[in-house]
């Protein structure tokens, strides 16, 4: 049973934004399975480092596309990235120095973060950017 599942309530109605999106719920799922399979510690260091790069990939590229329709809220949504990209790269080396375990409390936390992101950040670009020609 996956952790997070895509809906059309989570679409900001931007093609390539929800297939990123939908990436992203996918390897929050991956990560999810490992975990619950009880996978060692090769696999789920894979799958973190995946979502690691992809997120950083789509934080960029969601950034580049609000400063190419000059969102004006860019200065507003840039620091949650920042923010989230903070703690996962904190959470990574400690996962990768031994320090910490990837458990429940953290997928939640990844999951939270993503649909709250998503429903209350990402939406309010949504209408601007379409209004820009941007679906």
């Amino acid at each position: 049973m996956p952790l997070v599942t895509w809906t059309d309530n989570l679409s900001v109605h931007i093609k390539e934004i929800d297939t990123q999106h939908q990436k992203l719920v996918k390897l929050i799922n991956d990560l999810f399975d490992a975990v619950t399979a009880k996978k060692g510690k090769d696999v789920l260091t894979k799958v973190l480092n995946e979502l690691v790069d992809y997120t950083r990939y789509h934080f960029t590229a969601e950034e580049k596309l609000m400063a190419t329709h000059n969102y004006p809220d860019l200065a507003k949504h840039k620091p949650e990235h920042e923010e989230l990209t903070r703690k996962v790269l904190d959470f990574q080396k400690q996962f990768n120095e031994g320090k910490a375990m990837i458990d429940l409390l953290l997928m939640n936390f990844l999951k939270d973060w993503l649909v709250k992101h998503i429903l209350g950040t990402d939406k309010k670009y949504s209408s601007y950017l379409n209004g820009k020609g941007v679906s």
